[in-house]
C-alpha cells in the first residue's frame, strides 16, 4: 500500500527535422514551435478562447503534439506529413524522423 515501487515514466519522443541537408530543429517533439495562427485556432476550437491564457496555451500545445506523435508513429518514409507542415514554425522541411 504504502512505499509502492513507482513505474517508469515513457520516454518523450525527440525529433530531427531537415530542410534539406541543413538539421533545423532536433530536440523533444513537445517543445516543437508551433505556428501562432494554429495555436490561437484551436484554442478556439478547443476551448472557445480567441485570447488564451498559459494553461489553455499549454493545454493546446499538449494536444498538437500528441497528434503530430501519432502522425509520425505512422510514417516511415522520413517524409514530413501534413500535420507536420500545418503546425510547426519551421520553414521548409524536407524530412523528419523521431529519434
Amino acid at each position: 500500500m504504502f512505499f509502492k515501487k513507482k513505474t517508469a515514466a515513457p520516454a518523450l519522443p525527440s525529433i530531427r527535422i531537415r530542410s534539406g541537408e541543413k538539421v533545423i530543429y532536433e530536440g523533444l517533439l513537445k517543445d516543437i514551435p508551433i505556428k501562432e495562427k494554429v495555436l490561437i485556432e484551436k484554442s478556439i476550437y478547443f476551448f472557445d478562447d480567441p485570447e488564451p491564457c498559459f494553461i489553455h496555451r499549454d493545454a493546446v500545445r499538449v494536444r498538437l503534439t500528441e497528434e503530430l506523435h501519432q502522425e509520425l508513429l505512422g510514417e516511415t518514409s522520413g517524409k514530413p506529413g501534413g500535420l507536420l507542415l500545418t503546425y510547426a514554425n519551421l520553414p521548409d522541411i524536407t524530412s523528419c524522423v523521431l529519434l
